[in-house]
């Protein structure tokens, strides 16, 4: 697509995840062009408009805002300035692509989705994991006849860490600190497909792990507003990443993914496994992990060409800012189950 007919956006934030992943995959987004990049570090700013051929590099966002010509902006700079920069850019006419979470508090994520309700602005929030295309897969297998009604949602998640973020505001040494920042840095993305499969979860019990040193590790059980059952098992301190979601139908039928790129699935009139041995009836499917020319993990590029459809055609985008403010209820209600020993509904708004 020649550049003046694309989508001319810039990048605020120029830390590891923009450089290691969203940019290369933007980069492999043909309705999107970088036309420049801001970092409070000049230097930061710079290499990665050389990188990715932006025009210009900026340590001010309000400055290249006000310099630009651009439909949308990127924001990827630590999350306690989510939701100022983004609702600026709102205010500017602006798309926005946020990366989680929206705010580091459920009220800051309320004013931030509001600040773009109203509008024909589209804002996609970075919860990547349901844009991959084996978590696409197993939703549209949900949805087939054979698959039949949902009953049941199990879901895993094993992490190497702790790994806080020192630019969070966060303090490393809080023990309530560390076990919130699991939750805002990584078991969002675990809240938004549990939605994006089951859809609202109506109310969660939760039980913490006690133990000696920085243990980070839960289990929570998820009613969803279906009258579905679900759980979630989650830890810190795993060597590999270990994510799995499972859903089971009354087909009778089940679906499971892991790790961003793989996926089974059984029904009992699948045409395979019928040698008589301990196969069984199950399709499997490897989409890869480094699938994408050089893009580290499978749902990025994904993320980034749904936000520009969303833009050309004037369409709904997820995960959006609704999205963000009903997960951070979510935490929040997780946590405060975790303090009182008990269901806490999630109130709706």
């Amino acid at each position: 697509m020649p550049p003046k007919d694309r989508l001319r956006v810039a990048m605020i934030g120029c830390g590891g995840l923009p450089n290691g992943t969203l940019l290369p995959a933007l980069m492999l987004v043909e309705d999107l062009l970088l036309v420049a990049t801001c970092d409070l570090r000049e230097e930061a700013a710079q290499k990665t408009a050389d990188r990715f051929r932006a025009e210009r590099s900026y340590t001010d966002h309000r400055k290249m805002l006000d310099q630009e010509k651009l439909d949308g902006v990127l924001v990827a700079a630590p999350p306690a300035i989510h939701e100022r920069i983004g609702i600026e850019a709102l205010e500017r006419g602006l798309h926005v692509f946020t990366e989680k979470p929206p705010s580091m508090t459920r009220e800051g994520a309320r004013r931030f989705r509001d600040a773009a309700r109203g509008k024909t602005l589209k804002v996609l929030m970075g919860t990547v994991q349901r844009h991959c295309p084996v978590n696409q897969m197993a939703r549209e297998i949900l949805h087939r006849p054979e698959f039949g009604q949902p009953i049941l949602y199990q879901a895993r998640y094993l992490c190497p860490g702790p790994g806080m973020r020192m630019d969070w505001g966060l303090k490393r040494e809080s023990d309530d600190d560390m076990f919130r920042f699991f939750f805002l840095d990584h078991i969002i993305h675990h809240l938004d497909l549990a939605r994006f499969f089951m859809g609202e979860i109506a109310a969660v019990t939760a039980m913490r792990t006690r133990a000696p040193g920085e243990v980070y590790a839960a289990s929570i059980l998820y009613r969803f507003a279906s009258g579905v059952a679900g759980s979630q098992s989650i830890a810190f301190r795993s060597p590999v990443f270990e994510n799995r979601s499972l859903i089971a139908g009354t087909g009778p039928a089940w679906v499971e993914t892991h790790n961003w790129s793989k996926l089974a699935y059984s029904l009992p009139n699948l045409p395979v496994g019928q040698g008589g041995y301990s196969d069984g009836r199950i399709l499997s499917w490897d989409g890869g992990i480094s699938y994408q020319n050089g893009v580290s993990r499978p749902g990025y590029r994904e993320e980034l060409t749904a936000w520009a459809a969303a833009i050309r055609n004037n369409t709904e985008c997820g995960a959006n800012l609704e999205d963000g403010y009903r997960e951070m209820q979510i935490i929040d209600a997780i946590i405060q189950s975790v303090r009182e020993g008990r269901e806490v509904p999630i109130p709706e708004d």
